[in-house]
């Protein structure tokens, strides 16, 4: 009976640690998942100047310095997270137009704008989104005393 006693002390504050510990260790909340549609990849299918009639030298020679641009693909994480592959060429060229995409590249669509974070800075993108086709207007001109030049990249879902 004794050792019943004696038990009975040490069983009820180890139960008591036991549930204690159970408890605190419950798995941790998951990132959050972003479920806007931009989700996903996207191929590039052309680049175009926003206004017909414009002339946008540098959009002519694309091909010229990233035959592989028709590969370029975009992908679009559900955890905030852009890649581009396939064409660093053309990766390297959409940054020295803004439109950086490299290994710290976080998105958030807001209403018709792209947010891109890269460190502290953020640009913002005009978008049109469609189940199977987005556009990304991109301002081609770095001179910032002056208007806007813009390109529409246009991509497609694959």
């Amino acid at each position: 009976m004794k050792i019943v006693k004696q038990l009975s002390k040490i069983t009820l504050p180890a139960l008591l640690i036991l549930s204690i510990i159970i408890v605190s260790c419950k798995k941790d909340d998951p990132d959050p998942v972003d479920t806007n549609p931009i989700v996903g990849s996207w191929q590039y299918v052309s680049v175009a100047p926003e206004t017909p009639g414009t002339t946008i030298p540098l959009l002519g020679q694309i091909t010229t310095y990233a035959p592989c641009i028709s590969s370029l693909v975009f992908k679009f994480n559900s955890n905030n997270t852009v890649t581009a592959e396939n064409c660093d060429v053309a990766v390297l060229a959409m940054g020295a137009a803004g439109l950086t995409i490299g290994a710290e590249t976080k998105w958030k669509v807001e209403g018709t704008k792209l947010k891109l974070t890269n460190g502290t800075t953020v640009k913002e993108f005009p978008i049109t989104q469609q189940t199977s086709q987005m556009t990304i207007t991109v301002n081609t001109n770095s001179d910032t005393t002056t208007p806007a030049v813009n390109a529409v990249i246009t991509v497609k879902r694959i």
